[in-house]
């Protein structure tokens, strides 16, 4: 074979190469853009037309009205607003902390070899598989005067308490019932995690004579930090959009007292007819997701530095 026809087949077979790399190529593209385009459509495109609502007066009957960022200024100085951001970020700290204690805790246990164990862990992932609006009127028959909760108080001597009746109550038990629902869902994601560390490296420190502390301490929590970082930013952003909870049990009463962020959204957009309003509050929520979010990747990126 001639040197031409030598160069001319490794110019055909290199062209074959790159027409096959192209098609696996279009292939992928053509799996991933149905994926896309309803992110696109249902994420991404709402999220600027929220924004942009939120730079007009709108009440659903009349045209928007351009008015900048007059919405967003408003919101600052409205005491109704601030209550409500507070009344969310009281509702994160004391439904996540816990969450992300007790959900370590169950998946440390459900790791080690105990008997009846898959029962167990199914019994306690119940919680998630129960929809929200179940399991927010259980609970309220669970907080009635003489139900579930008050007999079991009534045990240990303590006096019925008006859990859904009193302003002083009522946040808690919303809490109490983010926290019984979350927990069996970041144990699972916890128990991946800590099923992924090799076995290996708790083997060395037993022979090197570390106690099960320390083990948990130096080997269990510093491989754990990427998964701790997935349950503290995905409980922290499913707890401030809590909604149905809060709504079907109290409706935010009583006195504003459970009456978080996103229903107090709700309620502006459908109840008082001020989506631009309503919009300029998502648009904070969704700031104040972004931030916590990133400064939680910062903490742990160096942290592993």
């Amino acid at each position: 074979m001639s040197a031409s026809g030598s160069t001319q087949s490794r110019s055909l077979r290199k062209l074959f190469r790159l027409n096959i790399a192209a098609k696996q190529a279009l292939f992928a593209y053509a799996i991933i853009l149905p994926t896309l385009a309803v992110i696109v459509i249902f994420r991404f495109l709402p999220m600027l037309q929220a924004f942009y609502i939120s730079l007009h007066e709108y009440d659903l009957i009349r045209p928007p009205t351009f008015i900048g960022f007059r919405n967003f200024i408003d919101l600052v100085q409205d005491p109704l607003f601030l209550q409500s951001a507070w009344v969310s970020f009281i509702y994160v700290v004391f439904s996540c902390v816990p969450v992300w204690v007790l959900a370590l805790a169950l998946a440390v246990l459900f790791n080690r070899e105990i008997r009846a164990k898959n029962f167990f862990r199914s019994a306690t992932f119940m919680p998630v598989v129960m929809p929200a609006v179940v399991n927010a009127v259980v609970w309220t028959f669970m907080y009635h005067q003489d139900g579930v909760v008050n007999t079991i108080l009534a045990w240990f001597g303590i006096d019925p308490i008006p859990w859904l009746r009193s302003s002083k109550w009522a946040l808690w038990a919303v809490i109490l019932i983010g926290i019984w629902r979350a927990t069996p869902y970041y144990m699972v994601i916890f128990l991946a995690g800590l099923q992924a560390i090799p076995q290996r490296y708790y083997e060395a420190a037993q022979i090197d004579g570390a106690s099960s502390w320390n083990q948990f301490r130096h080997i269990t929590l510093p491989l754990l930090k990427p998964t701790t970082l997935l349950v503290m930013v995905m409980s922290v952003i499913v707890a401030l959009k809590v909604f149905a909870v809060p709504l079907i049990m109290t409706g935010g009463g009583p006195a504003d007292a459970t009456r978080v962020l996103p229903l107090f959204i709700y309620q502006t957009a459908f109840e008082f007819f001020k989506m631009g309003r309503a919009a300029a509050m998502s648009v904070f929520l969704f700031a104040a997701v972004m931030i916590f979010t990133i400064f939680q990747i910062r903490l742990f990126s160096r942290g592993e530095d």
